[in-house]
């Protein structure tokens, strides 16, 4: 993760994956639940988790801090169709939303208010990136100073949505 500048600020990653396990989601495969995506500082800090949910939770991801206290959930509307989701803190109240575009690459992220606080994009790289790799990119524009818990569940809402929606390449191998 960079910021404006192009200066980094955060890794994101999961941690002990085989490498056939990542080989396999190169060519497809069953699905992102029940993954944990570590954000780390750039000096290797853990900031937070990012998990999907599996089973009958897999339309949640939820993130928490490095000793696993919940800080809030990406939960989407599931009477809705396409991309639409609810900002939840850590007792479930809802304290934003985001509607994504017709094929899921712009998302505006909205306050409690209904004020539009970000915006979040995932970037095209062309057809056979991306169905050929994993590898996805996504920018974070923050309009104006956030609250907690939106501070922390903001920057990292581009890996819930690749989570839910994007990383359905995993084979349950290795």
């Amino acid at each position: 993760m960079f910021d404006g500048h192009g200066t980094l600020m955060a890794t994101a990653g999961e941690r002990d994956i085989s490498r056939l396990r990542k080989a396999g989601r190169v060519v497809g495969g069953g699905g992102g639940s029940g993954r944990l995506v570590h954000v780390e500082s750039a000096q290797g800090v853990p900031l937070v988790g990012v998990e999907a949910g599996k089973g009958s939770s897999s339309s949640r991801t939820r993130v928490s801090t490095p000793d696993g206290a919940l800080i809030g959930c990406l939960q989407r509307i599931a009477d809705k169709a396409g991309y639409q989701f609810t900002l939840l803190d850590s007792a479930e109240r809802p304290v934003g939303s985001l509607e994504g575009s017709r094929f899921g690459y712009k998302f505006p992220v909205l306050d409690g208010y209904g004020n539009h606080v970000a915006q979040i994009e995932k970037k095209f790289k062309g057809p056979a990136t991306e169905l050929l790799t994993t590898s996805d990119r996504y920018s974070v524009e923050i309009f104006q100073p956030l609250h907690d818990p939106l501070r922390f569940l903001v920057p990292v809402i581009a890996i819930g949505i690749d989570l839910m929606f994007y990383e359905g390449k995993d084979w349950p191998i290795g």
